[in-house]
């Protein structure tokens, strides 16, 4: 049998210890390996109890008990240190990148309309928006560049748009290769959002998706300060203006915040999206809970929204207190 425990490993057998191996008595490394899952005890073939303090005693990494509670506690203390500073950094990674993918959406945006008001001036007759605009410049500049094989070549042959020159057809290639290259940065974000967020917050991103979860995270501030918040302050989050007029008197209290953006909500009648909202944030506040403490992916939780939002739409009867309302 082999056992691996926070200092060392050991493979005992009938007559004792045969093996072991202790790990450098270091504080910081002892903690790192905890905190990776290396350091958890464990034990293949037998359900054997082992007397993990006598066992370091035995064979020389402390000098007694009292030594070795001292150290673990020591250990411990480090371990959830380094728990703490590594989930502090991917709040923030996750925080930086969900606005990055917002700002580049914001600046894709306003790149691809200047381009389309350039480019109309000289092709009229085209119907291409945002990336398949961008696409046929780079491709085939001016429209006289555009091959008979292309569906718009006839209404190019025909145009009435105004000639550009040289220079201005470089322009234009290179406006339209910046719209592609922030396409490219935005989806590699995209998906860098998604890997982070499926180790750090698997049932959130499982519940909410990559993108809704990386702005709750963001307003909230952090993970644990998600995980703090009840579900009825959850449910709001996003909603600062509209629960402001509310307090003031000049509105009925809002039924969500961002979360509206989650499709449970988006794609439910109008009279039963305040009820829909109330359970998506109840299993939104218990899945950061789990992230936090756990980190575990529990596919019961999704499976049960699901049966819950199921059950609410299939209902002869909306809620009355939001028909109320």
């Amino acid at each position: 049998m082999q056992i691996c425990t926070w200092f060392g490993v050991f493979t005992i057998r009938e007559e004792g210890v045969t093996r072991s191996h202790l790990f450098p008595k270091e504080i910081e490394r002892l903690a790192e390996r905890i905190v990776e899952g290396q350091g958890k005890n464990q034990s293949h073939g037998s359900r054997l109890r082992i007397d993990l303090p006598g066992l370091a005693v035995e064979h020389g990494f402390v000098e007694n008990r009292k030594e070795y509670y001292s150290l673990l506690r020591a250990v411990m203390l480090e371990a959830t240190r380094e728990k703490i500073r590594r989930s502090w950094k991917k709040d923030l990674q996750i925080i930086h990148a969900a606005s990055t993918i917002d700002e580049l959406g914001e600046s894709i945006n306003l790149l691809q309309e200047r381009l389309k008001n350039i480019f109309t001036t000289h092709f009229p007759e085209e119907n291409l928006h945002g990336r398949e605009l961008a696409e046929l410049i780079t491709t085939y500049g001016r429209r006289s560049g555009i091959p008979s094989t292309h569906p718009l070549h006839g209404r190019a042959r025909d145009s009435i748009g105004t000639e550009i020159r040289d220079e201005e057809e470089s322009l234009l290639r290179e406006l339209g290769e910046t719209i592609l290259s922030l396409y490219r940065l935005r989806h590699n974000y995209e998906e860098y959002l998604e890997t982070t967020l499926r180790e750090f917050a698997p049932n959130l991103q499982s519940l909410a998706g990559a993108k809704l979860a990386a702005r709750l995270i963001s307003l909230a501030g952090s993970l644990e300060k998600l995980a703090s918040q009840p579900a009825s302050r959850i449910q709001v989050i996003g909603a600062k203006k509209a629960l402001f007029r509310h307090l003031e008197g000049r509105a009925t209290s809002p039924k969500h915040g961002i979360i509206y953006q989650h499709p449970a909500i988006k794609n439910t009648p109008h009279g039963l999206r305040g009820k829909v909202a109330r359970r998506l944030a109840a299993k939104i506040a218990i899945a950061s809970r789990i992230d936090l403490y756990n980190g575990t992916l529990n596919p019961e939780l999704k499976e049960s929204l699901e049966m819950e939002m199921a059950k609410i739409k299939s209902s002869p009867r909306g809620d009355n207190r939001e028909k109320k309302g």
